[in-house]
């Protein structure tokens, strides 16, 4: 299996078939990093091609200087800032409420724990949602993306250092909004 990277050279040399499967591997990856970026179902699908028809339009320009993912998220981070930015996104408790962070279908075998795991869903999405944009980048590239402190300075443009201590700022502010659910206190207290 080619490397994302080899996708992306032969992407520049023109191959559209290995832009096609560089989408088909991180397509759902970017939307749901999109989604839970920008908590807007309805755009997040118009984000994740803006994200691809980028990578596409810059094919000409890239160099592999960093991983392939790490320049995807950065893509990925700048069109969902931009679109928060102009939307200047309120969102609802009502939208809130609506969206777990995750984009999947709606048609979902319901029981009590994937009831219980979306209810706990949405309490951790909101709590992500009141942090400074930087702890909340990431937290979401680190943990939800699998990326590593390196690839995530990379994206964020700042120190390895900085992403530690966004992180753990991050992380330490949940702990705190996310205390009542932890100890019994709150409706899905643990």
């Amino acid at each position: 299996m080619e490397s994302d990277i080899e996708l992306m050279l032969r992407t520049k040399a023109g191959d559209d078939s290995a832009f096609s499967e560089l989408m088909n591997r991180h397509y759902k990856g970017v939307l749901n990093y999109i989604y839970r970026f920008t908590n807007l179902r309805e755009n997040s699908e118009d984000l994740a091609q803006e994200v691809f028809l980028r990578v596409y339009r810059s094919a000409s320009k890239y160099r592999p200087e960093a991983k392939f993912t790490t320049w995807l998220y950065k893509i990925a981070t700048n069109v969902s800032l931009t679109h928060v930015k102009k939307k200047n996104a309120n969102v609802s408790l009502d939208e809130m409420n609506e969206n777990t962070g995750e984009y999947e279908d709606s048609e979902v075998e319901i029981s009590d724990d994937i009831i219980y795991r979306k209810e706990m869903k949405k309490v951790i999405f909101k709590a992500m949602e009141t942090l400074p944009e930087r702890e909340k980048i990431a937290i979401m590239l680190c943990k939800y993306e699998g990326l590593s402190y390196e690839e995530t300075a990379d994206v964020l443009e700042c120190t390895v250092g900085a992403v530690k201590a966004y992180v753990h700022r991050g992380r330490m502010k949940l702990v705190n909004k996310l205390k009542p659910y932890l100890t019994g206190e709150g409706e899905y207290g643990l």
